[in-house]
């Protein structure tokens, strides 16, 4: 958000090795229009005015293809970049890992977002700088248009129905998440020293932790590539663009 009075940084979150969209390739580093889905996704946090610096989380063995995407980026937008830092076993490890590193820095504000997330765009980032800025915690979230149903198992393939939630109240999630960074810090702290390395999403990590979490207007656009139609899709989307 522009003119907002908290300094934020951001991690991204690039460490997963994207197996069920096959290849030798990452899913975070396959191209989509022309460039990678990390360039894209580090290019659209690095242009908003808001984020002063953003922390990469990548696996180990993946600093070849890190640098080749960040070769691709505005010099602008290489100055915003720390130097990346290695992920962990789980997507909880890896925020870990970012957050740790950003402790230096001591943001106000920190954005953790998904690289497989390049369509996150600046009305996006505004709304989460906001909610984070005024609320502490804050997730973005679309409505849910299918009914949904919570199971229990009964035998391999099948579940026995227990509930049918209203979808009114149901929204699914998406990054960037965003918090006050000491909270966040703190809370992951929390839950490692009690053993805990399984959370794939810091808004439930926060609310274990005991910190109240708001929703607020994701977009449908805002899709994470998990399938290889995923990519087809996105390539659509970035190959009329102009390259950031």
């Amino acid at each position: 958000m522009s003119g907002t009075a908290f300094e934020a940084a951001a991690v991204v979150v690039a460490a997963g090795r994207g197996i069920r969209i096959g290849g030798d390739v990452p899913k975070q580093y396959r191209r989509v229009g022309g460039q990678a889905v990390l360039t894209r996704t580090l290019a659209a946090l690095a242009a908003h005015d808001g984020i002063v610096t953003i922390q990469p989380v990548i696996a180990p063995d993946a600093e070849a293809f890190y640098h080749e995407c960040v070769a691709d980026l505005p010099a602008a937008a290489r100055e915003k970049l720390r130097a990346p830092v290695p992920g962990g076993a789980t997507r909880q490890l890896s925020v870990r890992a970012g957050l740790e590193a950003l402790e230096d820095a001591a943001p106000d504000l920190v954005l953790v977002h998904d690289a497989a997330r390049p369509h996150v765009d600046t009305a996006l980032i505004d709304r989460a700088l906001a909610a984070g800025r005024d609320y502490g915690a804050a997730v973005p979230g679309i409505a849910v248009t299918d009914t949904v149903k919570r199971v229990e198992a009964v035998a391999p393939g099948i579940g026995r129905v227990v509930e049918t939630p209203d979808r009114a109240d149901l929204r699914a999630v998406q990054t960037p998440q965003a918090f006050v960074f000491r909270r966040l810090l703190d809370a992951h702290r929390a839950a490692g020293a009690e053993g805990l390395d399984g959370f794939t999403d810091d808004g439930a990590l926060a609310e274990w932790a005991g910190l109240p979490v708001v929703v607020f207007d994701g977009d449908p656009r805002n899709r994470k590539i998990t399938q290889p139609s995923d990519l087809i899709d996105a390539d659509r989307d970035f190959s009329g663009a102009v390259p950031t």
